[in-house]
């Protein structure tokens, strides 16, 4: 397979992990052309996410929720803003906490995300039974587990 997927040469043996990264790997690169027709940046996914789910949250929130680095979403935030996806308001209790909102423009854009994520997905599973599909979901949940388990409290869902 000729990508950029630098996990691939670590593989040396099992031919389903190598699928298995590579399916996920192909998965990404379509969504991320996607996103890129429609103008969405890939660092803002990350904050349209929760934002979405709540509008209104603090720039630390989305710090926490993120798991990013401060510096790392105002950044972000601010070229969201100049884009007009989201807007921010300091709090009139306190000047400290900063809001961000999601604009009209933001919510069209998440409904385009949410599209590209839907045509990905209808692409992979093109050819695909339910029974197989089922099959290969139960596979990959143990395999998940197995490396969740491995990684122990380190891992947040």
């Amino acid at each position: 397979m000729k990508n950029s997927n630098n996990n691939t040469y670590m593989f040396k043996g099992n031919e389903t992990i190598r699928s298995v990264n590579d399916a996920s790997f192909l998965f990404g690169e379509y969504v991320g052309r996607e996103l890129e027709r429609i103008g969405m940046r890939a660092s803002y996914r990350h904050v349209m996410k929760p934002l979405m789910e709540h509008d209104g949250l603090t720039q630390l929130e989305i710090v926490n929720i993120t798991k990013l680095k401060a510096p790392t979403i105002s950044i972000t935030l601010r070229n969201m803003e100049r884009e007009g996806i989201v807007r921010r308001e300091k709090n009139d209790n306190d000047r400290r906490e900063t809001h961000v909102f999601i604009t009209d423009k933001g919510r069209k854009m998440h409904d385009q995300i949410l599209q590209a994520f839907d045509n990905a997905e209808k692409l992979m599973l093109e050819g695909i039974s339910e029974k197989e599909l089922d099959s290969v979901g139960k596979l990959i949940k143990k395999m998940t587990d197995n490396l969740k388990n491995g990684l122990g409290g380190d891992f947040v869902d």
